[in-house]
């Protein structure tokens, strides 16, 4: 396993930040069609910091979906998380992550047939140069849990799973045993710490600060053969600037005790 982080300034700053914190990679994650033009447009120059720096890119995701509407996959919309991927294979990503919106003017029928039609056209451009996953985060994305992985993964052997243990801890559900059942399906992993206090989330503080019970979630990522890459990602409105910076080492330190 390796370890990096999520980093969307991929300009010569933001490579330079993570080489200088010792860690493997970035992944590049855009929350708009806006973001992903801008990582397309960029993606000679980001090549460029690949070569000079020896910081690649793992991962390129694509969240906060607004895909389906009317009952179907926009296709402009469509079109460019094609050339998202595209771009992420450009630069030798091993992964594409993304989701699919729920649109609530058709049925859930109809809503697992367009993603699964969606998926599928990504896997085919995907073309085996790298792995699509859906991500189990709800912003925007309805395909977060097993009761959906069985109906759209299981139509689609190709598709996996990118997993972050907060988003089901979040949901009350036991993440664990989602990443024992589908293991063998994931990835990519977010390392990211979240923390309640009674019924109520309180902060997203760094990895071993929280809540998540991260040594049992190795045995079970051991157990289950994984081998890819685990990104942190910083998202709290707490830890920011040099707290933020210290919260990033703090997980780092953290986390390498686990990879063997």
């Amino acid at each position: 396993m390796r370890l990096g982080r999520i980093q969307n300034n991929y300009t010569t700053e933001g490579f330079d930040l993570v080489k200088n914190t010792g860690l493997d990679f970035i992944e590049i994650c855009c929350n708009s069609a806006e973001d992903a033009d801008r990582l397309i447009a960029a993606k000679d120059r980001v090549r460029a910091e690949i070569a000079r720096t020896g910081i690649d890119v793992s991962c390129v995701g694509r969240w906060c979906h607004s895909l389906q509407e009317g009952g179907r996959i926009n296709e402009e919309k469509k079109q460019n998380y094609l050339a998202l991927l595209d771009t992420a294979v450009a630069l030798g990503a091993r992964t594409f992550v993304c989701g699919c919106n729920y649109d609530e003017s058709i049925s859930l029928y109809r809503n697992y047939e367009n993603a699964i039609g969606f998926f599928s056209e990504l896997i085919e451009r995907a073309n085996g140069r790298l792995r699509v996953a859906v991500q189990n985060c709800d912003w925007n994305n309805f395909i977060v849990s097993p009761k959906h992985w069985e109906v759209v993964l299981g139509e689609l052997p190709a598709l996996s799973l990118k997993f972050d243990a907060s988003h089901a801890y979040n949901r009350g559900e036991d993440y664990l045993a989602q990443l024992s059942d589908w293991g063998e399906r994931v990835a990519h992993v977010h390392v990211k710490g979240t923390t309640h206090a009674g019924k109520r989330a309180v902060a997203d503080p760094p990895a071993g600060m929280d809540d998540i019970r991260w040594r049992s979630l190795f045995s079970v990522l051991y157990a289950r053969g994984y081998t890819g890459d685990l990104s942190i990602e910083p998202h709290s409105g707490v830890w920011m600037g040099e707290l933020g910076a210290a919260g990033v080492a703090f997980t780092r330190d953290f986390i390498r005790q686990f990879i063997l």
